[in-house]
């Protein structure tokens, strides 16, 4: 009796022990696994990153050319505003790519009323419109144009004013140029310069891309330049995208002109001379109706690849180009661009292997 008592007694503790053991066992392995779900989150952990880690750091950038929300646009916006602008496009077909930074040149200021001018055009657009903004994905504005100043001082400190408001960014003034105009996000800067009428100052220009580089792993300058109404740059838009690809710029986005503009890689760096209207009214001929969206995608410090989305507008309204219509641009983008090696497929520049 004793005996079958103590056989039991001893089996019974036998089994708690498997228990607790594998209790144990399960403990390790739920602390293993959340260990690592945390620290794979930290790009710094580990001297080889994971395929995962790696992907996390690609950042992708779009860039679209003039915004203009006044005159005809503003007439036929009405009170839908934006939601206007971008009525015929849909998840299927749409200009916006979902990048993780969105930024535009905005011509022109807001303003609570419109301001007397001896300006013979002077654009001025209704704050209420920044948010509608906020709300399609932009995440800064170039203010180095030739429009910015159009409703006075003033109205440019309530334009940066109204965007900081609308959890907007910004960068560039149309007179100056200096390191405290730089925007930075997600280790990319953006720098605005204004080559229309006034002449840079090389020497804040260099100072800003230096400080630039100093904060953020990328940096694009956005430059408004060159002439209206021509296809094709002018020597000085060249000159002037080369010396600041020289000074550091990791691409140069440049607008003005109305019209699209060809490309060029200079150095492995690419320079769009003008990517057209985006938003704009200018109904009198094709090629001001005409722009692109250029998406970068950046990673580990390099250029990964181009993506360029051409549109066109009808009153304004935004809409991606046909196939066929897609394949012209293409043809004459490609043939009047100055590309080295490197080629268009599809839209697509490839840089992850050397040309």
């Amino acid at each position: 009796m004793l005996h079958c008592y103590i056989v039991k007694l001893l089996s019974a503790m036998l089994q708690k022990k498997k228990i607790i053991l594998g209790l144990s066992v399960l403990l390790f392995l739920l602390v293993g696994i959340f260990a690592i779900l945390i620290f794979s989150k930290d790009k710094s952990i580990g001297s080889v990153p994971s395929q995962i880690a790696t992907s996390s750091t690609e950042i992708r950038v779009q860039f679209f050319g003039d915004i203009m929300l006044d005159r005809n646009v503003a007439k036929a916006m009405g009170a839908k505003g934006l939601n206007y602008i971008f009525a015929k496009l849909s998840p299927t077909s749409t200009v916006f790519t979902g990048a993780d930074i969105q930024i535009a040149n905005l011509e022109g200021p807001f303003a609570p009323t419109r301001v007397k001018t001896s300006k013979s055009i002077a654009f001025r657009f209704d704050p209420k419109l920044a948010a509608q903004l906020k709300s399609y994905g932009f995440t800064a504005f170039d203010l180095a144009n030739n429009h910015s100043y159009d409703m006075g001082r003033a109205n440019v400190a309530f334009t940066r004013e109204t965007l900081k408001k609308a959890e907007l960014g910004y960068f560039g003034d149309e007179l100056k140029e200096g390191s405290e105009l730089t925007f930075v996000t997600n280790t990319v800067a953006f720098l605005g310069l204004h080559n229309t009428y006034h002449e840079l100052n090389w020497t804040k220009v260099k100072q800003s891309i230096d400080d630039a580089k100093n904060k953020a792993g990328y940096v694009v300058v956005n430059i408004h330049w060159g002439e209206e109404y021509k296809r094709l740059s002018n020597k000085k838009q060249r000159d002037t995208a080369h010396r600041l690809v020289d000074l550091g710029a990791t691409a140069v986005i440049g607008h003005h002109p109305h019209v699209i503009q060809e490309m060029e890689i200079y150095k492995d760096k690419p320079i769009f001379y003008s990517l057209g209207n985006f938003i704009f009214d200018q109904y009198f001929s094709k090629d001001t109706q005409e722009g692109y969206s250029v998406e970068l995608t950046l990673d580990e410090g390099k250029l990964k690849d181009i993506q360029l989305i051409p549109f066109y507008g009808v009153k304004s309204q935004v809409q991606l180009m046909t196939e066929e219509r897609k394949t012209q641009f293409l043809d004459w983008f490609g043939k009047n661009s100055r590309l080295g090696a490197y080629i268009i497929i599809n839209g697509i520049i490839s840089f992850t292997s050397t040309p």
